[in-house]
């Protein structure tokens, strides 16, 4: 016989959720969907869901996906989103250098930069943004009491060089 298990009596990360950026998308191939959490200890980026160009985005795989994802963070929090994530990259604040979001310019979509002090950056492209700026006053100062540098600009947010240098570093 089972028993049913009081929700307030299972295990938890005590991960205190700040800001929250869902429907995140990889900019290289495999393309994954990426939920960002600011939290109280670091930025959480939880990757799941291969893509693929016709059977992921043509069938819009993508936004059931990230739909399944929001629902299972309202109601479950932040702990289940990570267990059930492919992948998860944590950078602690004092170890990132930077972050950036662009507003996508006339033909693209917003777009977060993580830079870690080492190691690789990473980009995502936000599907679910409908404000740029709006979402820009709410990292600003939370980057901010962390110590994080935070860039907010126009454009795409690709800078060729730099990509050329990291692929051939």
């Amino acid at each position: 016989m089972s028993e049913s298990v009081d929700p307030e009596e299972l295990p938890s990360s005590d991960i205190e959720v700040e800001l929250r950026v869902g429907f995140g998308m990889t900019g290289s191939f495999p393309l994954r969907l990426a939920d960002l959490f600011f939290t109280n200890n670091g930025l959480h980026v939880a990757e799941y869901s291969y893509l693929t160009p016709i059977f992921g985005l043509g069938a819009r795989k993508h936004r059931r996906e990230a739909a399944a994802m929001e629902r299972v963070y309202e109601v479950h929090g932040v702990d289940e989103v990570l267990l059930q994530a492919d992948t998860v990259v944590w950078h602690a604040y004092n170890d990132l250098d930077r972050v950036t979001l662009h507003d996508g310019g006339r033909l693209g979509r917003p777009r977060v930069g993580v830079y870690p002090a080492t190691g690789a950056s990473h980009a995502y492209r936000l599907h679910d943004v409908e404000d740029v700026d709006a979402l820009a006053d709410e990292l600003r100062p939370l980057l901010n009491r962390h110590g994080v540098t935070f860039d907010h600009s126009g454009g795409l947010g690709y800078r060729p060089r730099e990509s050329l240098a990291r692929f051939f570093g």
